[in-house]
């Protein structure tokens, strides 16, 4: 039995909560999938982690089963690079 891959991107979004704490800070209420493509997109949606996913499936999971799965990325493989803007005056 022979097994197949399948690759796509999708573009996750935070859901923030309402509530903003003393220090001017929100929680992070949950996620959900903003966006899915089979290829990387060329423009990512403002706000959103863009997650290449791809997915191993043998043959016997197209028979009358019905896979499921559940992927954590742990958050020691999450990096963040930060991005300096400076503002000018137009005037």
């Amino acid at each position: 039995m022979s097994n197949h891959d399948a690759e796509f991107f999708v573009q996750i979004e935070p859901e923030w909560s309402g509530y903003v704490q003393h220090d001017g800070t929100r929680s992070l209420r949950g996620i959900k999938a903003a966006a899915l493509t089979q290829k990387r997109p060329t423009r990512q949606k403002g706000g959103t982690a863009l997650v290449k996913l791809t997915v191993r499936i043998p043959d016997a999971a197209f028979l009358p089963l019905r896979p499921e799965v559940v992927i954590v990325i742990p958050e020691d493989m999450v990096t963040t690079t930060p991005i300096e803007v400076i503002a000018e005056d137009p005037s």
